[in-house]
């Protein structure tokens, strides 16, 4: 008589934290779809995200993003050139998913111009 082995096994991440809303906590690693990863540190109203990788350029600093936690969670790509100014971008996420984040942002150009905005899924890591 042949006997069947079922085993079962539940995804998730490896912490075993899972996202079910934008209250959440949200820290860990995340990954934009070219590959870059951001690390996202949740500091219940606040929420800041740090490049895991080379974002210098030039003279300009790595990138910062600084979120708001409220009835939605939005904030600022920020970006330091030496010491003439900081440049600014919106950043929103506009969903939380069991697996990342769906984010809408611009990228700064410089201290004055921001670049069109993109849309992305952020896949947690």
């Amino acid at each position: 008589m042949k006997r069947l082995l079922l085993v079962l096994a539940a995804c998730g991440h490896p912490d075993g934290r899972t996202i079910t809303s934008c209250a959440d906590d949200l820290h860990g690693v995340y990954v934009a779809p070219a590959g870059a990863r951001w690390m996202m540190l949740d500091n219940g109203g606040t929420l800041e995200a740090y490049p895991m990788f080379d974002d210098s350029s030039g003279s300009a600093a790595p990138r910062l993003i600084d979120l708001v936690r409220g009835d939605k969670l939005d904030g600022t790509v920020l970006r330091r050139y030496g010491d003439a100014c900081t440049g600014k971008a919106p950043f929103h996420v506009v969903a939380c998913r069991p697996d990342g984040l769906d984010v809408v942002y611009g990228d700064v150009a410089s201290c004055s111009q921001a670049m069109p905005s993109r849309a992305e899924h952020w896949r947690r890591d």
